[in-house]
């Protein structure tokens, strides 16, 4: 009822009007706003960002907080304002419902003009916008046909051993009642005889029931003996262990201050009391190899800037390596030099390039190179006030932020993106304490991708100079 009762924006005549998510309709042109979720599949039009671009972060669909980039079609980008989303006449053909999240196939028919759609102009049910005022959408596919729903299955229901055994043995009892009701009724038909009678069943009596006529006796029988012996069931037991189960997870587990996380101020939360006695009990392990890490965080610790190794902390990994070799290595906090920075993705100490003094370098050209590198090569996003202490940056990965909150200590400050250029404040390039702010004109982004390994840009540098850079 929450979902189906949120409000979102749509175009009503010439002017945004709100309506609940369940009125919504195929074909209606909605204006999301900044930091809420997408009420349908929609087809992305035009954004107040220029070049129509979007920000989402689809954490409800993949689990992945990074900022994902959606771009809108170059023929709807005007569309922002009511006034002129109005006007906006087009047909739209596509697939039907299905619950891939990562294909699309259909097209745009504007202007007797035929565009073809791709992933990157939809926009999944789940997600939702950052960075971006508002964007302006039209809905494609609502309620049960959006790609999530689709995808969403019945949860099985999860029964503990116990619960089977249990069943097993009532079954059990069952099959024991009804063989003992069975060979009772048979024995009192078989033995029936009026000697036996302790009441005058003689004349009318014999209308109603007659003790001659065995198999009547036999069937009556049977229910006066189940109606005896179904003491035999346990019904109570069921009722027992579920109200023990109940106690066990709303007074034990949910109070257990070992199981009580303080970062988050977050207790324990039994969600359902049936598998309690699993607890605890492994029965496989199933392991593999994934790239995921449990803390993905990511610290810029040593690099290589021409075959010069930079850097004098010792890794994770150098200390694993001694640990097996049998080397013992002094790891000291103490020893960091003045000008050692520790800070959210950055953890380095080295003397001869923090603060400019990679000028001094052999290799003082290499140096300069690889921090604008870093400082250009990236899809990162700045947010907050543009100085070096207050700004935070959005990126699609823990390592890129890591790489250019590296690039922001040595001296080459990222600060500012628009569609077509990246501005960055470089210290120390002249000489010795100059500063200056830098814009690169990016001509094109080779986005990071599993098979090519790495991530490209071209720019060009104000001089006019085109420069390739690869990371």
């Amino acid at each position: 009822m929450s979902i189906n009762n949120a409000h979102v924006d749509v175009l009503q005549g010439q002017k945004w009007e709100s309506s609940p998510w369940k009125r919504l309709q195929v074909g209606d042109i909605v204006r999301i706003k900044q930091d809420s979720y997408f009420p349908a599949d929609l087809l992305f039009l035009s954004s107040t960002n220029a070049d129509g671009v979007c920000y989402i972060e689809t954490a409800n669909l993949d689990g992945e907080t990074n900022l994902k980039i959606r771009k809108a079609l170059e023929k709807t980008w005007d569309y922002v304002l009511p006034e002129k989303a109005s006007e906006f006449k087009g047909e739209i053909q596509c697939e039907q419902p299905n619950n891939s999240l990562y294909t699309f196939t259909g097209n745009l028919i504007v202007d007797k003009q035929t565009i073809p759609i791709s992933p990157n102009q939809i926009l999944l049910r789940g997600c939702s916008l950052r960075n971006t005022e508002y964007i302006v959408a039209v809905v494609i596919f609502t309620g049960h046909e959006t790609k999530v729903m689709m995808n969403s299955m019945n949860v099985p229901s999860k029964r503990s051993t116990l619960e089977k055994k249990l069943d097993k043995l009532i079954l059990a009892l069952f099959a024991t009642l009804f063989t003992m009701c069975v060979i009772g009724a048979i024995g009192s038909g078989v033995f029936i005889n009026e000697k036996y009678f302790y009441l005058g069943l003689r004349g009318r009596v014999e209308d109603q029931f007659n003790p001659k006529n065995r198999l009547v006796v036999t069937i009556l029988t049977m229910f006066t003996l189940i109606t005896l012996y179904s003491t035999i069931i346990p019904i109570s037991l069921y009722v027992s262990i579920e109200m023990i189960k109940f106690i066990q997870c709303a007074q034990f587990i949910n109070n257990d201050l070992n199981m009580y996380h303080a970062e988050s101020n977050t207790p324990a939360l039994a969600r359902t009391s049936n598998l309690n006695e699993e607890l605890g009990q492994v029965e496989y392990i199933f392991s593999d190899k994934t790239g995921t890490l449990t803390r993905n965080l990511m610290e810029f610790f040593k690099c290589s800037i021409g075959g010069e190794i930079y850097g004098t902390g010792i890794t994770e990994i150098e200390k694993g390596g001694a640990e097996r070799a049998g080397v013992r290595i002094d790891d000291d906090e103490d020893k960091r030099s003045a000008t050692a920075v520790h800070e959210k993705g950055f953890n380095f100490d080295d003397t001869r390039i923090m603060r400019g003094a990679w000028r001094n370098e052999p290799n003082p050209e290499a140096c300069m190179e690889f921090f604008r590198c870093l400082a250009i090569c990236h899809t990162v996003l700045p947010e907050g006030e543009e100085t070096p202490e207050k700004i935070t940056y959005q990126a699609a990965s823990p390592d890129e932020a890591a790489l250019v909150a590296a690039a922001k200590n040595f001296g080459f400050f990222f600060y500012r993106r628009t569609p077509t250029t990246v501005m960055v404040r470089e210290s120390h390039v002249d000489r010795m304490g100059s500063m200056q702010d830098v814009a690169y004109e990016i001509l094109n982004v080779l986005e990071f991708n599993s098979t090519r390994k790495r991530q490209s840009v071209v720019c060009r540098f104000p001089n006019g100079k085109l420069v390739l850079y690869c990371k």
